[in-house]
């Protein structure tokens, strides 16, 4: 066998390794106060910020999904009613940069 043929089966072998590993992800659950937590791939709850799905989210020190302005190390924040940060864009009167952070009113 070539050393190309070699090369091809090898590539191909390992492409098919990586497109069958899993994708692990947390799990969202709204509680009957409405409010919404998430927890990671070991069941534990998660607190701070987090990406999923492209989108940003911060939950508070209990695990409840954070709405509304927050303020966080000197920088206020606005996460709408499905607690995704808004980012580079106006809320209300105020501006949020591409980071969520507020830089400006009108």
């Amino acid at each position: 066998m070539s050393k190309r043929k070699s090369a091809v089966m090898v590539f191909s072998f390992l492409l098919m390794l990586l497109c069958a590993a899993p994708v692990y992800g947390g799990t969202w659950t709204q509680h009957e106060d409405d409010t919404w937590t998430y927890t990671d791939d070991d069941g534990e709850s998660v607190t701070g910020w987090i990406e999923d799905d492209g989108k940003t989210y911060y939950l508070d020190t209990e695990g409840n999904l954070k709405t509304g302005w927050f303020k966080s190390k000197g920088s206020w924040y606005y996460f709408d009613e499905d607690g995704v940060m808004a980012a580079d864009t106006w809320v209300d009167n105020y501006y949020v940069n591409s980071e969520g952070k507020w830089k400006g009113t009108r």
